[in-house]
């Protein structure tokens, strides 16, 4: 397997593709040689007796920068050659260069059979183009490989009334977006765990003003949040206080009563807004928000200790951030993760469950051996149990063994961790839901991974959404989109001109045109009649 490097003249680059958090986590301990397991029947080549090449470009692997191995000891690359009888070969690109050089393949003719595709929009550029195959016609062949995926995952992979992709791996929802709060704090000021908007308020209003930590200064705030580099609140915690009154920022498209509904102009916005201005006008909101535009950096506000409500990844909890907390902050606060606050209108939502939007997709120069070939190999990837733990956890008896029958992650040093990092590139097939993959050291993380489930609300069918090259304002339009929510909950602009907001959007940004392109496309993937 090698690296493409190449850097010839490429194709125009994509539209921005759908954030995707990955998740991953270190897991297992030492041994001395791992070794293939023993072959199961659906491992045996003995329907594919002729050995067929198959080129693999990777950019949906868990770690691009990981080195790729050599075949003698690249065991997940020999159970997957032996599986199907095939010559791997195995592209990883370098993170931001993975676009240019898949295109840069493209314009050279060498299209790699199999490819990772990180976003919908990214899947449906490239079939548009007359880059990928309709698989259509094979997938009722491979029973295991539909049973193994949800109806909404597979609904995500039809473009066009075509299925032209297989699903990557699953999205982990209620774990990133978890709410802390300080409970050491909430016992000395002898408050109770906030459960609606008006109690998260006082609160935090309660954490800022009344020194929680004892030291007679005005050091402390009740919240933190932030934003991304690109201006956009999601996933840095100013998206939870909205998810309270059912709204959330660009991207977040509802439909009720067969019409789409743009949560960003909907009214549930501005009291969404109007709550967060409030907390800026009482200086509950640690004032450094502006400069949140980095995960590690709100990490350092957690580790500090100098917040007492935030939003961040539950394993914040494990042991190595526990230690983190004590180097940084000289001690290690009480943190508890509690349940999203009920809103207004009854929504009591942590995040909405992650859109299917990564998957595998087939060169169109695919002949329909090679279609069989690579689905057959993706059918044993992601279904056969016996395989499951060498693709999601690692090498047997490095980073995972069996006790009393069952797969169990080891304890890895570092050392160990930095010389098999190249297992990552394999571990797609693990289940969002597979808590000995993430291998919680601290019971309190498994327990709030598990309580969280209950609060994360189905996708919106705003996320089958892809670009439309007629819309030229797309860009412009959630750039202002997002310049103005900011401006309105900072009161940099008065909620007054609330409405002016919604007329620029339907007149210098053509809203209804807009609306229209939404309904073309809702209407064909079904969501609306």
């Amino acid at each position: 397997m090698q690296r493409n490097n190449s850097k010839k003249a490429v194709l125009p680059v994509l539209a921005a593709v759908i954030g995707l958090g990955t998740v991953m986590s270190g897991c297992g301990g030492a041994a001395e040689s791992p070794s293939a397991p023993s072959d199961s029947p659906q491992a045996q080549t003995d329907k594919f007796a002729e050995k067929m090449k198959i080129t693999m470009f990777n950019q949906g692997t868990f770690n691009a920068a990981a080195p790729i191995p050599s075949r003698e000891v690249d065991i997940p690359r020999q159970m997957l050659e032996k599986a199907v009888n095939i010559d791997l070969q195995m592209t990883v690109p370098q993170g931001g260069q993975a676009t240019t050089k898949l295109n840069t393949l493209i314009a050279g003719g060498d299209i790699p059979d199999l490819i990772f595709m990180k976003s919908r929009s990214d899947l449906a550029q490239y079939y548009d183009q007359g880059i990928l195959a309709d698989l259509t016609p094979y997938l009722d062949q491979f029973p295991e490989l539909k049973k193994r995926w949800t109806k909404e995952a597979w609904e995500a992979m039809q473009y066009k009334g075509k299925t032209i992709a297989v699903p990557g791996y699953d999205n982990v929802s209620g774990i990133i977006g978890s709410l802390f709060i300080r409970n050491d704090w909430l016992k000395k000021l002898n408050l109770k765990v906030p459960t609606t908007p008006d109690e998260l308020f006082a609160v935090m209003k309660a954490f800022t003003e009344q020194d929680p930590d004892g030291n007679g200064k005005n050091d402390t705030y009740g919240f933190i949040g932030g934003m991304n580099k690109e201006g956009v609140l999601q996933t840095y915690g100013f998206d939870m206080l909205m998810w309270m009154f059912g709204v959330n920022p660009p991207g977040a498209i509802d439909v009720k009563d067969n019409k789409p509904v743009l949560l960003f102009t909907d009214p549930k916005m501005k009291e969404a807004l109007s709550y967060i201005q409030k907390m800026m006008e009482a200086k509950v909101v640690d004032p450094d928000w502006v400069t949140m535009n980095d995960s590690a950096l709100l990490d350092q506000k957690l580790y500090k200790g100098k917040v007492g409500f935030m939003v961040r990844d539950a394993r914040r909890l494990e042991p190595e951030a526990q230690e983190k907390m004590k180097e940084v902050g000289g001690e290690v606060p009480e943190w508890i993760i509690i349940p999203p606050m009920k809103g207004p209108y009854g929504d009591q939502i942590l995040e909405r469950k992650g859109f299917q939007s990564n998957s595998w997709a087939i060169s169109v120069k695919a002949d329909k051996a090679k279609i069989i070939r690579i689905l057959s190999m993706l059918e044993y990837y992601y279904t056969d149990k016996e395989a499951y733990p060498h693709f999601a956890y690692g090498l047997k008896g490095t980073h995972w063994d069996l006790v009393d029958g069952k797969p169990k992650t080891k304890t890895l040093t570092k050392e160990v961790k930095d010389k098999y990092i190249w297992v990552d590139h394999y571990r797609m097939p693990r289940r969002g839901d597979d808590s000995e993959y993430f291998n919680f050291a601290n019971p309190k993380t498994a327990e709030a991974f598990t309580n969280n489930q209950k609060y994360v609300a189905p996708t919106l069918p705003g996320a089958f959404l892809t670009p439309d090259p007629n819309d030229s304002l797309a860009a412009e339009r959630v750039r202002f989109i997002n310049e103005s929510l900011v401006k309105f909950m900072s009161g940099k602009e008065p909620l007054s001109n609330w409405d002016n907001y919604i007329k620029t959007l339907e007149t210098k940004f053509e809203l209804p045109k807009y609306k229209d392109i939404v309904t073309k496309q809702f209407k064909e993937q079904g969501v609306i009649k």
